[in-house]
């Protein structure tokens, strides 16, 4: 997929993105711990590794998880506070795992164990 972006993009055009995954140097029980949660994305190697591998440089990672963690309380806020408009649009069902994720993932940025990541590349 990455050199897909790669293709498309014009000479000196930036690719962008983040990703949630596990906090790197984790003790084996912690990891495991980490990828049962279930939000990070777990690859076999290190995303400045797979851009590099697609032709990309200029490779940059900034950890972001403190904005991360803040946009999830935001949600959960908002999210209580229309309750009952949410619930009745997507039903109890959905509404219901969509809180527990963003409980999940919260708890799993407090436990140190996930870490979101912005990753930017120049063609």
């Amino acid at each position: 997929m990455l050199r897909a972006c790669r293709r498309v993009l014009r000479p000196g055009g930036l690719i962008a993105f983040t990703t949630i995954l596990p906090t790197p140097g984790l003790p084996a029980p912690a990891r495991r711990r980490a990828n049962r949660v279930g939000v990070a994305v777990a690859v076999p190697t290190s995303y400045p590794s797979l851009l590099r591998s697609a032709g990309f440089t200029a490779i940059d990672e900034i950890d972001v998880s403190a904005d991360y963690r803040a946009t999830l309380m935001r949600w959960m806020a908002a999210t209580d506070r229309h309750e009952d408009a949410l619930r009745a649009a997507t039903g109890d069902a959905f509404f219901d795992d969509r809180v527990a994720s963003r409980r999940r993932s919260l708890a799993a940025v407090d436990a140190g164990l996930h870490q979101r990541r912005l990753y930017t590349a120049v063609r």
